[in-house]
Parts: C-alpha cells; structure tokens; sequence
C-alpha cells in the first residue's frame, strides 16, 4: 500500500500476509490497551458541542 503525503514524498505501508500467533503476555497486553481505549471518555459517545454545530 502506498501513498503520497503533502510534500510529495512516497509513504510505504508493509503488512504481514499472516497475522502472527499471539503470546499469552501479547494478548494480555493487547487486552489492558483496548480496555483502556475504552474507558476514554472521547470514546463514550457524542460530547455536547457549542452553537456552531448546525
């Protein structure tokens, strides 16, 4: 996957064909990380905005 940014310099993006086999402690880690997203308030749901919303 490939890309130009803003100053025209080429962006590579590689990724594995496979997922790799997780760990016990990964998965653990992976878990407490999206536990955490989850408990940010931005994620909760739609904040209350000002006048300029329409």
């Amino acid at each position: 996957m490939s890309g130009q940014d803003k100053a025209g310099e080429k962006i590579t993006v590689r990724v594995p064909d496979e997922l790799p086999v997780l760990s016990k402690r990964a998965a653990r880690i992976l878990l407490d990380i999206l536990m955490e997203l989850t408990e940010v308030e931005a994620l909760d749901g739609p904040q209350e905005r000002g006048s300029d919303d329409c």
